[in-house]
C-alpha cells in the first residue's frame, strides 16, 4: 500500500477527531485546484509517514459556500493563526465568536477545547505545532 492509499485511510477515520466530512491533504488540495472552497486544519503525521502532511477539510464548490458559513471560515482562520502561535486567549475568542454564528461548526470546537487545555498543560516547550495521528 502506498503513502497515498495509507494517508487516506487515516484521514477517513480522523474526520470524527474535528467533526468534519471530508479531509484531504495538502497535495490533493493543490492538484484540485481552486475549484473547491477548503478550510486549513492542523499539521499532523501519520504512522508509516515521516513528514508532516496539512490537512484540509473540503467545504464546498466555488461560488456556492453561504455567506454565513464563509464568515465562520474566515474567523477560523483568524483563529488557526493565533492557535499556531500559541496564542491561546485570543484564539479562543475568535473560536467562540465563529461558534456564535455556527453552534454545530466542529473545527471550531476542536480547537477552542485544545486552546483551553494548552491554558491548562502548555505543550512542550520544543513542540513544532504538529499532532501524530497515532490510530486511524
Amino acid at each position: 500500500m502506498g503513502n497515498a492509499v495509507n494517508l487516506a485511510a487515516r484521514l477517513e477515520g480522523v474526520n470524527k477527531q474535528y467533526g468534519t466530512w471530508i479531509l484531504m491533504s495538502e497535495i490533493t488540495k493543490n492538484q484540485a485546484g481552486d475549484h473547491f472552497v477548503t478550510r486549513q486544519l492542523d499539521r499532523v503525521r501519520v504512522v508509516g509517514i515521516h513528514e508532516p502532511v496539512r490537512l484540509y477539510e473540503l467545504l464546498e464548490e466555488k461560488g456556492w459556500i453561504e455567506p454565513r458559513k464563509q464568515e465562520v471560515l474566515e474567523l477560523f482562520h483568524r483563529g488557526l493563526e493565533f492557535f499556531e502561535e500559541k496564542r491561546w486567549k485570543e484564539a479562543i475568542k475568535i473560536f467562540d465568536e465563529a461558534l456564535k454564528l455556527d453552534p454545530e461548526d466542529g473545527p471550531a470546537a476542536t480547537f477552542k477545547k485544545r486552546c483551553q487545555d494548552f491554558m491548562k498543560k502548555p505543550p512542550a516547550k520544543n513542540w513544532d505545532g504538529v499532532f501524530s495521528l497515532n490510530m486511524k
